[in-house]
């Protein structure tokens, strides 16, 4: 039966696409498309995946630095342990024993990292998920008990990077020359010899972190100045000092008459309280994310034609409470929600885009009510172009008509902090009817925090995780130079006693460092040009490769690498030449 089912719909669809009159072309040909669960309508892992993604390769590469700085400093303090590891393998310790000790101190210093790093990671994973919960549009339950897998990934990660990270230091202390280790003087013939390799493998590991730091940071640079610059949009209307809230007169059984009575009641009651300029209300609230589009017919256009424009309904000095200039003609009355003319007010885009040089004034549309009713509507009036939906996207066409049915958002212009309003405002609408329950209170400037939360979330992150790599870069940039002071002194105490002024001792410690970070930066920034363009989604008034965040970062990295080298490079000028002449 299956078989003869697939061969007759074969035989139909070769028909439809290739007989002698067919009905369907190949592009138009119904195609049946299967998704994983997780990439369907629902969910966050669509709206999270691409910064999610990007802030674990963010925290990969904060490990990376932490681990190559634990590296450095295990292969300094190898250096310093030689005369020890020699008298170790002098008393008949073989090398696997010497290996074996030093990777285990490895280990340990990784599971002590990793204790710690579990439980900040509890700390910190109970304030994002009340970051989350406190910006999401609605109540989120976000289960932040440890997870068995997790703990078992973490200690994995832990004792591979402490095995990986202290190989080389471990193979550095076992490969000693038990003979010349031993002797009274050579340490410091042997600090005096290998000083002038100023690029060993320390330095390399010093310039590794330093490039991988300059990436995050870019990474994070970029993604501040985009959200600055999302910020920095004029929406159109002025979004300071504006209370929202929301009410749904038809869950308690209001009809549209009750309704319309209700309105005008409570914006009269709302508009007359101390502190408020103007009151008003609309069917949705403007920037979040919510979007109502419908297609109209513009009057002395073709009869089937229609275009598509964004709706909203909006209540009797919407446009004076959020401050949205009128261009021509005039704004909506308390008559035109009882009216039987239905009447509309666009935008310039609008006009722009539609109207074709025409006046708008007078001319008609025909649409829609919410309820699917035909309408014709009459353009009374033109307001200036704002923000609907979205910051990112551009002005579309938009349509404002009177709200006669339906829920509705209430907008409060004040003159104070809008906040301090919200017991008044519960009071007075109790008083009304105490059976009306609110929904979304909160200012228009935290729904536009709200609807910009996937870019304060990286952009936070990102800076947290470039800040952790800048510290841990010039720490292990620090370590190295101390401990090149520490394996130098015998060095520099013979410079100084043959006339080497201090300011110089200062400089040779302090340029051996920012030749480091200079190398650094220069390998991270040609890093980063390649890394940065995965970030083009997520940007916004910016390029990955703005040379303006580039130079910031470098002049901010060399600025704190001056800081890591500035207290090794006193030390050093403060080596007395009697005492150095005697170090070992």
């Amino acid at each position: 039966m299956a078989q003869a089912q697939a061969a007759t719909n074969l035989v139909f669809r070769n028909e439809m696409l290739h007989g002698a009159k067919p009905l369907l072309r190949e592009i138009d040909e119904p195609q049946l498309a299967l998704l994983p669960a997780q990439k369907g309508l629902v969910g966050f892992r669509q709206f999270y995946d691409k910064p999610i993604y990007i802030l674990t390769v963010a925290v990969g590469i904060v490990l990376l630095i932490a681990c190559a700085n634990i590296a450095a400093l295990l292969l300094a303090r190898a250096t310093a342990r030689e005369k020890e590891m020699a008298v170790r393998l002098a008393l008949g310790a073989g090398r696997a024993r010497i290996i074996r000790q030093l990777l285990t101190e490895s280990l340990l210093l990784s599971s002590a990292g990793a204790a710690l790093g579990i439980v900040l990671a509890d700390w910190s994973a109970q304030a994002l998920a009340a970051f989350i919960s406190k910006n999401a549009y609605s109540t989120l339950f976000i289960d932040t008990r440890p997870d068995a897998r997790i703990l078992a990934f973490t200690l994995g990660i832990a004792l591979l990077t402490g095995i990986l990270f202290g190989i080389a230091p471990a193979f550095r202390g076992s490969r000693i020359n038990v003979g010349p280790a031993l002797k009274e003087s050579a340490a410091s013939s042997d600090a005096t010899k290998v000083s002038g390799r100023h690029f060993g493998l320390g330095s390399a590991l010093i310039v590794a972190q330093v490039a991988l730091s300059v990436v995050v940071l870019t990474g994070a640079g970029l993604l501040v100045r985009t959200l600055a610059n999302l910020r920095n949009i004029d929406p159109g209307f002025d979004t300071h000092n504006v209370l929202l809230f929301g009410i749904n007169p038809k869950l308690t059984g209001f009809s549209n008459d009750r309704i319309q009575t209700l309105y005008r009641e409570l914006q009269t009651r709302l508009a007359s309280m101390p502190g408020v300029i103007s009151a008003s209300y609309s069917s949705g609230t403007l920037l979040s994310a919510g979007q109502w589009t419908s297609g109209v017919h513009i009057e002395g256009q073709p009869e089937k034609t229609a275009v598509e424009t964004d709706m909203l309904a909006v209540g009797p000095s919407f446009f004076e409470t959020m401050r949205l200039p009128l261009l021509n003609g005039r704004t909506f009355a308390a008559s035109d929600l009882r009216s039987t003319q239905a009447v509309a007010i666009v935008n310039q885009t609008f006009v722009r885009r539609f109207l074709e040089g025409r006046n708008p004034i007078g001319l008609h549309l025909g649409g829609t009510t919410p309820s699917g009713n035909k309408v014709e509507r009459e353009i009374v009036g033109v307001v200036a172009d704002a923000k609907y939906d979205d910051l990112r996207k551009p002005l579309e066409p938009t349509a404002y008509i009177p709200l006669q049915e339906g829920e509705a958002y209430f907008a409060l212009r004040t003159s104070t902090k809008p906040e301090a309003l919200i017991p008044e405002v519960r009071r007075i609408v109790g008083a009304l009817d105490d059976n009306l329950p609110l929904f979304d209170m909160r200012t228009q400037t935290q729904t536009i925090d709200r609807l910009l939360f996937n870019e304060r979330l990286v952009a936070k992150l990102s800076s947290l995780f470039g800040a952790l790599a800048l510290i841990l870069a010039c720490v292990g940039l620090y370590g190295l130079l101390s401990y090149e002071v520490a394996r130098r002194t015998r060095e520099i105490g013979i410079r100084t006693a043959l006339g080497a002024q201090r300011r110089e001792i200062f400089h040779l410690v302090l340029f051996q460092g920012l030749i480091l970070a200079m190398v650094g930066a220069l390998v991270g920034i040609g890093a980063a040009i390649g890394v940065t363009h995965y970030l083009g989604s997520l940007l916004y008034g910016i390029r990955a490769t703005d040379p303006a965040t580039f130079v910031i970062i470098a002049f901010l990295l060399i600025a704190v690498a001056l800081l890591a080298c500035y207290i090794p490079s006193r030390r050093a000028t403060r080596v007395d030449p009697l005492v150095a002449l005697r170090y070992e």
